[in-house]
């Protein structure tokens, strides 16, 4: 049998350009939006400067405000790609052949991706921090200053909050690579049972179907427990703010098992790989 390790790091390099490339064209893109408020005259990123938000900004203010834009972009053709790799993985009769577990390979297939994410998140919050600090010195501020006049106080609570959301996006993408991996193989295991000869046009009709039909069920399942988690923290908070961050996370966690034990028994039983 494979070892872990080694077919994770085998899965990790194969997934890790995509990372790469969309850092280079990210980059790419902050220096053309540069150049051409440099051209025009035009703030393009006006409403994400940290400073200079009445006049035209400064060098760093501008390039931290363009990253601020690409970055949300990118990680979200960054997700795309991930999930389409990890179908592709999920459906690949060489991946397959390899002497491991289906269930183990599903499972490291995904683990890889979350590994990616936190690889080029880190990247970005690295260089988002560099570019901040060397705004907020050109403009005879500092970093820890700055996040005082934006209330982030380094407090406990603070930090509570800022650990909530982690959470909160680890489980967001984690639900979102399996919700993927549930309707592509749920969709594979629909159309091969059909007569005849499935084209791509069925098997998208179908994916439609049972996306539209999923995402309906979870919203559901999701205002039913948001209004009874509510409804307990209201009885017990003494009408204060209530926070539903968490019940959002163990949403996220729980569904993410779910559908995992579900598209682990798809693959072992019904999906046959085909050669890619």
């Amino acid at each position: 049998m494979t070892s872990f390790s080694a077919l994770f790091k085998q899965m990790f390099v194969q997934k890790r350009r995509y990372a790469h490339l969309v850092l280079l064209v990210q980059t790419f893109a902050v220096i053309f939006m540069f150049l051409m408020d440099l051209i025009t005259g035009n703030n393009f990123a006006k409403g994400f400067l940290v400073f200079a938000q009445n006049s035209h900004p400064k060098f760093w203010d501008m390039i931290f405000a363009l990253g601020i834009i690409t970055t949300a972009i990118g990680d979200l053709v960054f997700l795309g790609l991930l999930c389409w790799q990890n179908e592709k993985i999920n459906l690949s009769q060489t991946w397959h052949l390899i002497p491991v577990f289906d269930i183990k390979l599903w499972w490291i297939n995904i683990l890889t991706s979350m590994v990616q994410c936190a690889y080029i998140f880190v990247i970005q919050v690295v260089l988002g921090i560099i570019v901040l600090t060397f705004d907020c010195m050109s403009y005879g501020s500092n970093f820890f200053k700055l996040s005082k006049n934006v209330g982030f106080s380094w407090s406990w609570p603070d930090v509570i909050g800022v650990i909530e959301m982690l959470l909160y996006l680890i489980g967001l993408v984690l639900i979102i690579f399996c919700f993927v991996s549930f309707a592509d193989l749920l969709t594979r295991t629909i159309t091969d049972q059909l007569p005849g000869k499935n084209s791509t046009a069925i098997k998208i009709f179908v994916m439609a179907i049972l996306v539209i039909i999923g995402v309906t069920i979870a919203f559901k399942i999701n205002d039913q427990l948001t209004a009874a988690y509510m409804r307990h923290l209201m009885k017990n908070s003494n009408g204060y703010s209530v926070d539903t961050l968490p019940m959002a996370i163990i949403e996220f966690f729980a569904g993410s098992i779910i559908l995992g034990a579900i598209n682990s028994f798809l693959i072992e039983k019904f999906v046959e790989p085909k050669i890619r």
